[in-house]
């Protein structure tokens, strides 16, 4: 976030809890800024009042998993949704860390932050450059990780409402 937004990274810490109840309370008290890790599915906004969902952005065993923040900051809710999103588009646009710049600029938070998509894509790769420096890279993606462009677009989609 820090980088993104031209801070220090000082100020950024890395957080551990032993369970969800734990986090969620952190998240609602202010605690923490995002979750990364949170289950999801089409429940989650009525079971958990209060905090906004990213689109998914890993799947396993049937479980979806997104970053999670507070509702009440919505415009930070939609930062972190269209940083999520921005590494998916990159991928299926064939746009790396290395050709950032080939990413679009938009003007979704004011024209101070138009480079947001370049400037995520710089700082963390695409989806799969991402997955692969997590995974190894010879990890096979299936399923709804894996990017279907053709002919019928990417398994990676918001959840039906």
């Amino acid at each position: 976030q820090s980088m993104l937004l031209g801070f220090s990274t000082d100020n950024v810490s890395f957080e551990s809890y032993s369970d969800d109840d734990d986090i969620y309370l952190a998240l609602e008290n202010g605690d923490i800024d995002v979750y990364a890790g949170g289950e999801v599915d089409v429940g989650s906004d009525f079971l958990l009042p209060g905090l906004s969902f990213s689109n998914p952005y890993f799947h396993e065993g049937g479980k979806a998993f997104a970053l999670v923040t507070q509702e009440a900051d919505e415009q930070w809710a939609d930062f972190v949704y269209w940083v999520t999103m921005a590494t998916t588009f990159a991928e299926e646009n064939g746009i790396t860390q290395n050709t950032s710049n080939e990413m679009p600029l938009v003007n979704l938070f004011g024209t101070g932050l138009e480079r947001l998509m370049r400037d995520a894509i710089l700082a963390v790769g695409n989806y799969d450059e991402m997955y692969k420096r997590v995974f190894g890279q010879n990890a096979t993606r299936v399923g709804l990780n894996k990017l279907n462009a053709s002919p019928f677009g990417p398994q990676h989609y918001p959840l039906p409402f």
